[in-house]
């Protein structure tokens, strides 16, 4: 793991680091990723003998990241619009004391999460709403792992340590309008952070 230090315990700082870095590519990371999977779309249509549709996607702009609280999927909080969206939250943190060299800081272990959340039409299905939002998951990490600040706080640990996708369901929006099938794809990142007073 990498060490980070501020004055600070360095986890808001970490967060507003991977949004900033998220905001600024994650659209080319997801192009990246849909050009690279339409050649295995085509064959899926051939191998199952049906019609071929490319899966279209969203760009994600600016206002549809959410750090902290996890919104409520349900879209109690969320409306409609703010779809595909991306959280960023923390899993948790504990302390992990290394060496009394380094008895004067504070070490924590951070597990960072980035949810990434779908929809699709009842007409596109689960599968599709599935596919969009692993493919946001893939996204994220080329992102962060293309820029080269952020790569090295992530790259001296296996991340992402931990994948996991919720169960896709229905829901319309506040009982009104059409149905959309929803589907989260979390990722966990694990960083170490060093704080000190004396910020060394």
């Amino acid at each position: 793991m990498t060490r980070i230090f501020s004055q600070s315990t360095g986890t808001e700082e970490l967060l507003d680091e991977i949004e900033t870095v998220l905001i600024s590519d994650i659209n080319d990371a997801l192009d990246q990723v849909y050009n690279r999977q339409e050649a295995s779309d085509q064959a899926r249509a051939l191998r199952r003998n049906i019609p071929y549709f490319p899966i279209e996607y969203e760009h994600l702009p600016p206002d549809h990241f959410h750090t902290g609280n996890f919104p409520s999927i349900s879209l109690e909080e969320v409306p409609l619009d703010s779809y595909p969206y991306i959280v960023l939250t923390i899993e948790g943190y504990t302390p992990n004391p290394e060496s009394a060299r380094d008895d004067h800081k504070n070490v924590y272990d951070d597990v960072l999460v980035v949810h990434c959340l779908a929809q699709a039409s009842l007409d596109e299905g689960s599968e599709i709403v599935f596919r969009r939002s692993v493919r946001m998951g893939e996204a994220v990490y080329i992102a962060l792992m293309s820029n080269t600040a952020m790569e090295k706080k992530l790259s001296a640990s296996a991340n992402p340590v931990r994948g996991q996708t919720s169960l896709p369901f229905t829901a319309n929006y506040k009982g009104r309008g059409d149905k959309w099938w929803f589907q989260s794809c979390g990722t966990q990142y694990s960083i170490k952070s060093y704080t000190s007073m004396w910020g060394v």
